[in-house]
Order: C-alpha cells, then sequence, then structure tokens
C-alpha cells in the first residue's frame, strides 16, 4: 500500500501510461468533489449497479435498503441501483427489481432517504434485457423481444422482433420509470445500454437487422436510445441527472466493437450527463466474464475505452472493471483517463473502503480479490450477494448492528487461524475480555 514517504509504481497499457504515485493520505483526486447537473457527488468512487438477489418481489425491501445504506455510511460518493425493469417484457430474472408502476415508489423512497442521510448521492438504472432473458417463473421458457429475430449464444434464446407500438410502449416506460424515481427522491437514472442489453441490440448491426427507422446507419440504429433519453427528459425535471451506461467494447465476434461504441457515444454527447464505461456482453460466455471480470484480467484494464472517449467527450466520464484499490483509483482519475471509478466489488468486501481511504488508513481495507465467489457466484446460484471476506455483505439485517454482551466474561481462544482470530475479534467487540493464544510466531494459519 506504499510508505509514509511515499510509493511509485508504472506500469503502461495500450498506450497509456500509468505513473501509481500516492501517499497514504493523500488520495486528493478521488476526495475531490463532482458537480453534475443538480447533485455533487463528494468524492469519485462508486458502487455500480448489481444485482444482489436481495428483492423479492419486484420491490426494494429491507434488506437491499440495509445492504445499500451500509456502504453510504462507509463514505462511497455515489451508489446507482441494480437494474429496475421498465416494461413487463423486462423480467430477465424472477428477482429484478421493476419500475412499472406507481406501487414500486415507497421502496425506491426508503432506500433514497437511508443513502441521502450519509451524504451519498443515489441513481436507479433503467433497463430492458431484450433477447438477454436468464429465467423465467416455473421453469419455463419466457418470450423474449428484440430489434430482430436473431439468437444469443449463452441463454440460447430466439427472440421476437419488436413490432412498432411495443417499441413506442418500452420508450414511454424509460421516461415513466424515471419519474417515479425522481419522485421518490432519487438524484438521477442511468439509462443500461451495455452487455448487450435492448438498447446495445438496437445499436448493434449484426443483432438489429430492421429495415425500418429503426434500423440501418448508425443514426437510425440510434434513434431508440435517442427517444428514451427524450421520454426521460420530458418527464423529469431539470436538475435530475440523465446518465448512460454502454459497453466500450462487447469483446465477442458478434457484439458492439470499440469504434462502434466510440462513434455512438460521440453522436449522443452531451444529450446525457454522464457515460458510464464497461465492457462485455451478456450474450456470450466469453463475454459475460467481463460483467464482473475474474483475478486473472488486469487491474483497472477498461480504463483506455473510457480514456479515448474523455479525449472527445465533453460530458464527465465513468469508468469500471478491476479497479479494485483505491491507489488505483487515484492514478486513474489523477492522469485525466476517467471522472469516476466504480468500486463495486471494493465496495462489497469492505463497505468502509471510502472513509478508511479518505482518513489515510488505506492498510486497514479488506481488499477484494476478485474471487467471484459470493457476489456473481451467489447471483448465478440464485442465493443473495455476499463476499467470502466480508459475510455481513447481504446480510446487514442480521449481523450488521453487534449486540454487546449482557455478562462481561473472559474469553480464551486458542488457535490464530482464519477461524481464531475472527472468534476472538467478535468476542471482544461485544465486550468481552479476551486473548488469543498461538504456538507459532505468527498469526494466519
Amino acid at each position: 500500500m506504499g510508505t509514509a514517504n511515499g510509493s511509485r509504481k508504472q506500469a503502461t497499457r495500450r498506450g497509456i501510461r500509468f505513473d501509481y504515485t500516492w501517499r497514504m493520505t493523500a488520495f486528493t483526486h478521488l476526495f475531490e468533489p463532482l458537480r453534475i447537473r443538480g447533485c455533487t457527488l463528494n468524492n469519485r468512487i462508486m458502487s455500480s449497479g448489481h444485482d444482489t438477489t436481495l428483492p423479492v418481489d419486484g420491490t426494494v425491501n429491507a434488506a437491499l435498503v440495509a445492504y445499500q445504506e451500509a456502504r453510504a455510511r462507509g463514505g462511497v460518493g455515489l451508489i446507482v441501483l441494480q437494474v429496475s425493469g421498465v416494461h413487463e417484457t423486462a423480467r430477465y430474472t424472477n428477482h429484478v427489481l421493476m419500475a412499472t408502476d406507481d406501487s414500486s415508489i415507497a421502496g425506491y423512497r426508503s432506500v433514497a432517504e437511508a443513502v441521502h442521510r450519509h451524504g451519498t448521492v443515489l441513481f436507479g438504472q433503467l433497463f430492458h434485457p431484450g433477447r438477454e432473458i436468464a429465467e423465467a417463473d416455473g421453469g419455463l421458457l419466457s418470450v423474449a423481444y428484440a430489434p430482430s429475430s436473431v439468437p444469443n449464444e449463452r441463454f440460447h434464446v430466439m427472440p421476437r422482433p419488436l413490432k412498432r407500438a411495443m417499441i413506442d410502449a418500452i420508450v414511454h416506460g424509460y421516461g415513466d420509470a424515471a419519474r417515479r424515481m425522481q419522485t421518490a427522491g432519487l438524484d438521477g437514472v442511468e439509462i443500461v445500454a451495455s452487455h448487450g442489453y435492448l438498447p446495445a441490440q438496437f445499436l448493434n448491426p449484426r443483432v438489429n437487422l430492421r429495415d425500418d427507422a429503426y434500423g440501418g446507419d448508425l443514426d437510425a440504429r440510434l434513434r431508440f436510445l435517442r427517444e428514451v433519453i427524450a421520454d426521460i427528459r420530458a418527464k423529469v425535471t431539470d436538475g435530475f441527472v440523465v446518465g448512460l451506461r454502454i459497453s466500450g467494447s462487447e469483446a465477442d465476434e458478434q457484439g458492439l466493437t470499440e469504434d462502434e461504441t466510440f462513434d455512438a457515444v460521440i453522436r449522443l454527447d452531451d444529450s446525457v450527463d454522464y457515460v458510464h464505461i464497461t465492457v462485455g456482453t451478456s450474450a456470450s460466455l466469453g463475454g459475460a466474464i467481463h460483467i464482473a471480470p475474474p483475478m486473472t484480467l488486469k487491474t483497472a484494464y477498461v480504463v483506455p475505452y473510457a480514456a479515448r472517449i474523455k479525449r472527445q467527450a465533453r460530458i464527465p466520464v465513468f469508468v469500471t472493471g478491476r479497479i479494485n484499490q483505491p491507489q488505483d483509483a487515484e492514478a486513474v482519475i489523477a492522469s485525466g483517463h476517467a471522472d469516476v471509478c466504480g468500486m463495486t466489488r471494493a465496495l462489497i468486501c469492505d463497505p468502509d473502503m471510502p472513509n478508511k481511504t479518505a482518513r489515510g488508513a488505506p492498510e486497514d481495507i479488506r481488499a477484494c480479490i476478485a474471487c467471484n465467489q459470493a457476489c456473481i457466484g451467489h447471483f448465478h446460484k440464485g442465493f443473495p450477494i455476499s463476499c467470502i471476506q466480508n459475510p455481513v455483505s447481504g446480510r446487514e439485517l442480521r449481523f450488521g448492528t453487534l449486540p454487546r454482551a449482557a455478562h462481561r466474561k473472559k474469553v480464551m481462544v486458542v488457535g490464530g487461524g482464519p477461524a481464531g482470530m475472527k472468534a476472538a475479534v467478535i468476542a471482544a467487540e461485544r465486550g468481552h475480555r479476551t486473548t488469543l493464544l498461538e504456538a507459532e510466531r505468527s498469526l494466519g494459519g
């Protein structure tokens, strides 16, 4: 993590030079506020939208509120909620949030109030998967809709082509969902055009084979997104943030290329308030690995895609992808390659990471190792989110508050391996006089 005198590491990736120089108490770029339309981020750390499998009936519940409030309490500047469906055909899993009627407002209001108590900004994600339907109730195949009848590799779904009336209904669904979120007190929304979902399917000339006003050249393929943005703007007030998440490359032979994404973003530019760059697609196994990139992929490997857009765009650029440590995020921001860094799994592992960094104690951070076992690994098995290093994550209602012992006792723990150390810590935090015994010269097993 460096020393009090600083430490230096240099790396070059795709022609971009990173100069990792930091002091333990100097993360000046990472903790510089950022104004976006009607709100101000206290720092440049973002918890990006990610499925928690905590909702059970399509609405925000107490478990999700507690989960997000833990990250806000830990000092994160921006939280983006997990995806919310904008139309009944957007139910890509059985536990997706839905923003299709006013009954959703109360849940969004509860999480907004909880997050705002700690000074954190909150955005919602507006979502339609198109052909990327993962599961359905009762084990039956869902009916998926897309610009054209082009199947995906990963879920073996053959979609029905969207008719104009349904396109119009989905477009209006985005605007209606944004209005509900603003009514609930959220600060903005993020249109999910990343990972091969519906807006990306319209953009992709290998998936969009339409010969009407929504297919053909890039301007025609951008029509759906432009209509979505316009409908949202017409239904929210001026200070409400409207951002766009998109893959810098879908990393797939049939997916959007880097140049196609770049051209689309530059043409949209300041019709949105920021662009959030990630990598990958849900449509194939090779592309889906980038949704939660494992430890085999290099730290901050998505940054070059964001940096290219940052050089041309007039709006803030966010980036997400294997940015697990604050010194890496500081280097990205300081180098001018992006304005905000998504550090989602780092915050699952240690919700207090921003506060620890701000007070000059990065060595105290419980560091994400990108093992993917209990975050996206739980999602794939249908279990609520957690972390092998922090089992409180996703279980905040059960373990988030540690009760003090009614009677203080002397506790002796024999063995200083991981289990022993954790038992000793919990006993001490509950107020017991705790002694830890270990035969070896060092702890850790």
